[in-house]
């Protein structure tokens, strides 16, 4: 009798140990994976990118070369111009600059093919000086491999970049792998992604005005803030921010 007592006794604690350990491993596994979304990023793969029409062409500035777009980006001081990349381009030293009173929107021509540009060694691809106006659709502002070091795309306090498409992508630097911002930068469209930052801001750096409207920031790697590093204003009111990866702290904004 005593231990048909003792078995029915350890029959009914294993019972009652059931009844709280699977809550408890459910509660544990449902914090576990909302503690890593909100450290790795959002999750939000249904996210779906607007899809801008590219600007009308009438009048535009059609380029090839490094040669055809410096000059092209000289002419535009005092206007607006629009420059229609047709071909690859290969900077040789030095970063294209948007000097002071130019409006440059910079596009393609269709959507059935893009066309990069290559930033030098040691040089950012593309910076816009005080004053300046850079508006981008469809092309890729990159570097030629992991080991020519150069931000994407420095906008300087003053400049205001404006992104509705294309891709910045590829770039290696110490601070601000995709783009390091000082004045006024939004994004619309486009994509940030695999760009590297050896400290600050794989994706971005930002110590002016940053508005992320819509567009994507993924697969960027720094130390700290491998998608933003932000030190001044950061409005995020939609878009895709994940997927990026920091070594010490801020996977995705720091």
């Amino acid at each position: 009798m005593g231990r048909n007592v003792k078995s029915k006794t350890k029959l009914h604690i294993s019972r009652r140990t059931a009844l709280w350990l699977v809550p408890l491993v459910l509660l544990l596994v449902v914090f576990s994976v909302t503690f890593y979304g909100l450290i790795m990023g959002s999750g939000e793969s249904s996210y779906v990118e607007p899809d801008y029409p590219l600007p009308a062409l009438e009048g535009a500035v059609y380029v090839k070369d490094e040669v055809e777009f410096r000059s092209a980006i000289d002419e535009s001081v005092g206007k607006s111009v629009v420059i229609v990349l047709t071909e690859d381009v290969y900077l040789a030293e030095s970063a294209l600059s948007i000097p002071e009173r130019a409006n440059i929107t910079l596009t393609i021509e269709n959507k059935d093919k893009s066309y990069k540009i290559f930033g030098a060694d040691n040089s950012s691809t593309i910076v816009i000086e005080d004053g300046g106006v850079l508006e981008l659709y469809g092309v890729i502002v990159t570097h030629a491999d992991s080991s020519i070091r150069g931000t994407g795309v420095v906008v300087n306090l003053g400049g205001t970049f404006i992104m509705y498409g294309g891709e910045i992508s590829g770039n290696t630097v110490k601070d601000g792998g995709g783009v390091y911002n000082r004045g006024t930068f939004k994004i619309y469209g486009g994509k940030i992604l695999g760009n590297k930052a050896t400290n600050f801001g794989g994706g971005v750096y930002n110590v002016g005005l940053f508005e992320l409207h819509e567009g994507i920031i993924t697969e960027n790697h720094a130390d700290f803030g491998g998608g933003v590093y932000n030190r001044g204003t950061f409005n995020r009111i939609g878009g895709l921010l994940d997927n990026n990866r920091a070594t010490t702290r801020g996977f995705n904004v720091y």
